[in-house]
This record gives C-alpha cells, structure tokens and sequence, in this order.
C-alpha cells in the first residue's frame, strides 16, 4: 500500500510539473528549441569530424584547447545562422528535399563566416583550411540523416497503419501516370482513413509498363485493361473501382475504360480535383456569413 501511495503522489507531482512547464513554455516551442539544440551539437561535432577525415591521427599533434575553441565557435556560429534563418522550425515528419535547400544554406554561410574566424585564431597552431568545406558536407550529412530516418519511421507507422486496415479498404484500378496519379496514390498510402488500396495503374504510355509509382505497379495500358481485370480476378484481386486519374485524357481512351468497367461491373469514377472544399459558416458582428472556399 505503501508503495502504491508513493507511485501515485510520484504521478501527481510530475503531471503537476508538466502543467507548470506547460504554462512557461509553450508547447509548440519545445521540440524546435530542442531541434535547435541538436543541429547545434551536430555542428560541434562535425568539425572534430571534419578534421580527423582530413588528417587522421595526425589531430592528436593539436592541443585540446585549441580543437574545442574552433568547434565551440563554429558551434555558435550555426546556432546563430540556424536562428536567424529558422531552420529547426521544420516538422522532421514531413521533412522533404525542399526543407534540406536551407540547411544547405545555412550550413554554407555558417563555414564562410566561420572561415576568417578560423584564421583570426591560428597563432601557433591552425587548421588545414580544406576542413571548412570538408566540415560543410560532413553537417549537412549530420543534419539531413537524422530527419529522413525520424521521416522514414513516421512513414512505416503509417504503412503499418493502412496496411492493418487493408481489408475494409475498397480495391481500385487507378488509370494515368501523372502528377495526379502520383499525388493521389501519396494521399492513399499516407492517409489510412481514406477507404482506397490501389491495386495497380492503367498507364496512358506504353513504354511505362512494368515500372511503378509509390510501389503500385503499373500493369498496362488502356487497351490491355480487360486482360487486366481478368488476371487481377485470377489471383483473387477484385478491383471494385476505376478511378480515372488524368484530367487531360482523351475520350476515346475514356469510353474504353467506360466500356471495361460496365463489362466487368465495376464502379467508373473521375478525379476532378485533389482538393474538396465546403462552405464555412462564419460569425461576424452577430450576423452570419458565408465564407466561400475555392
């Protein structure tokens, strides 16, 4: 009894912590000051890297001193340029190649500004001075790594999560090979509350087939899609739908997807837009108002 009174006052005292520091800093500002933190470390260490790649064990001819002085500067320098730019300010879940052009960035001018500092503090001893962009390449690997592997997990749990809701998802035959084949299978595969499982893509190019987007294959082309249907019904792949893709397909490629889905009794649809927007009811000055989205 003891002890079970002990773990519940432990309990209480660490949710009532939990709301002080909630009311002193605000949530959203905790993971990008401790994003902060982290590139600021990566940037400490890269430089020891840096160095040890450009000499080995020759670093060891260097005074501690010295080698902490160059990294604790050029440590501060990324943490100001980082600041300064709001690199940590990215959610590491979506991270893309797009979010690594400002890392790039502010690691390049972190080493230019950085570069005079260095020479300003070598009296008796001084750095190799290809270590400066030996150490740009070796943070931004530093700092880009880390975020695609926290982006990769954060895809497998989805993966996991739509694959475990597979079964009441409807199977469907995607036809087009585009951009907005592309973005909707994206939407599918990261979305598990959307009620579709591609089974595979109708291309519009021959020379497509047998490729894949987003690991659909793509199985054929549209004149092919009856022997697709079928094979797809051999192997216990019932597709229940075809959702046309492409917005620019031509009508005649059209009435033979039409033509495949009534012989085979599947549902036709059309892609018109990737996003569907309501009508927002809005309060303003006690009236209410319509605010049209779109």
């Amino acid at each position: 009894m003891n002890t079970k009174n002990s773990l519940e006052g432990f309990g209480k005292h660490l949710e009532d912590l939990k709301q002080r520091l909630g009311h002193v800093i605000p949530n959203h500002a905790i993971l990008p000051s401790a994003v902060l933190v982290f590139d600021t470390l990566m940037a400490f260490l890269s430089l020891f890297i840096a160095l040890y790649l450009r000499i080995g064990d020759e670093f060891l001819e260097f005074t501690p001193e010295f080698i902490l002085k160059n990294m604790i500067v050029f440590a501060l320098v990324n943490c100001s340029i980082s600041f300064w730019m709001q690199t940590h300010r990215a959610i590491w879940r979506y991270v893309s190649l797009e979010d690594m052009i400002p890392l790039a960035l502010s690691t390049v001018l972190s080493t230019v500004i950085f570069f005079p500092l260095m020479l300003l503090m070598a009296q008796q001893e001084a750095l190799p001075r290809s270590v400066p962009i030996i150490n740009a390449l070796v943070l931004i690997m530093l700092l880009g790594l880390p975020r695609f592997i926290y982006r990769s997990i954060h895809d497998q749990h989805l993966l996991q999560k739509r694959r475990a809701s597979a079964e009441a998802s409807i199977p469907v035959l995607l036809v087009g090979n585009g951009d907005s084949t592309e973005l909707f299978i994206r939407e599918v595969l990261h979305s598990p509350d959307l009620p579709y499982h591609p089974l595979g893509l109708i291309t519009l190019e021959e020379e497509e087939v047998g490729r894949h987007i987003h690991s659909v294959p793509i199985l054929g082309t549209i004149e092919e899609l009856d022997k697709i249907i079928l094979s797809l019904n051999k192997e216990k792949q019932f597709p229940k739908q075809i959702i046309i893709t492409e917005s620019s397909i031509l009508k005649a490629k059209k009435q033979l997807v039409s033509k495949a889905a009534i012989a085979h009794g599947l549902t036709l649809m059309h892609m018109l837009q990737h996003f569907s927007l309501d009508v927002v009811e809005a309060e303003v000055n006690d009236n209410q108002a319509e605010l049209k989205l779109g």
